[in-house]
């Protein structure tokens, strides 16, 4: 089931700011953001902090280490150190990283923790580099659990409402699949008794299509979703 949000952006995008404001609305969380470290106007380098409020030094212009992007040091140890904060989650809590970029993917451990959060039952969020690609995060976006959304300076506020919109969706839609009376299905067409109408759907090259309102916005919504991986385990 699609439950994993990639947040991707050119920097100054605002992506990090996004995800920052949709997970102060969720008590149980688990991950870590990265956030630049600055004598006056000039930046020097990057520290990681943890959902408790651990913190080390990423990447800074006086390390000595081989791992370098751009005039900042990178140090996988200091990285690392914290992976075991972050590895531990329950059935419930929201899983976000900031971010999956060139820095924190010399790491294999984090790369592999990566995985462990996309491939859980739990809803990730995590913002990853658009000026930066290989082979991993090439992989990443083209998972059928993965949404990829860009954020711009001009769309910043609608992506975020729209965010938080639908990690709301992703809930209801795992309720939904409980409850599988809800539905009626008759080849390409379904009909799904939803906590407020009668919802109609289409199935059109192996896609549900809806007909509430929040779908013919954003083309995804809670119905379409639990209806996809309802039938997606038919034989």
């Amino acid at each position: 089931m699609l439950k994993n949000i990639l947040i991707t952006g050119m920097p100054g995008s605002g992506k990090s700011t996004v995800l920052e404001k949709v997970i102060t609305k969720y008590p149980k969380k688990v991950g870590f953001i990265t956030r630049e470290i600055r004598k006056g106007k000039d930046r020097e380098g990057f520290e990681i902090a943890t959902h408790t409020g651990e913190k080390a030094l990423l990447a800074h212009i006086s390390f000595t280490t081989s791992q370098k992007v751009s005039k900042y040091f990178v140090s996988i140890p200091h990285l690392e150190s914290l992976l075991p904060k972050v590895s531990n989650f329950q059935p419930d809590d929201l899983l976000y990283l900031d971010e999956i970029g060139q820095m924190q993917l010399f790491s294999d451990a984090f790369k592999a923790l990566v995985l462990t959060y996309l491939d859980s039952d739990n809803i990730v969020l995590c913002t990853i580099s658009k000026i930066y690609a290989d082979a991993f995060t090439t992989s990443l976006k083209k998972r059928d659990d993965v949404l990829l959304i860009e954020i711009t300076e001009e769309n910043r506020a609608s992506q975020l409402e729209f965010i938080s919109q639908l990690i709301t969706k992703i809930l209801k839609a795992r309720n939904y699949i409980l409850e599988k009376e809800r539905f009626t299905i008759k080849g390409n067409t379904a009909k799904m008794r939803s906590t407020h109408a009668l919802r109609n759907l289409s199935r059109i090259h192996n896609r549900w299509t809806c007909d509430c309102d929040f779908f013919k916005k954003h083309f995804i919504c809670s119905h379409a979703l639990a209806l996809t991986e309802l039938t997606s385990k038919q034989p």
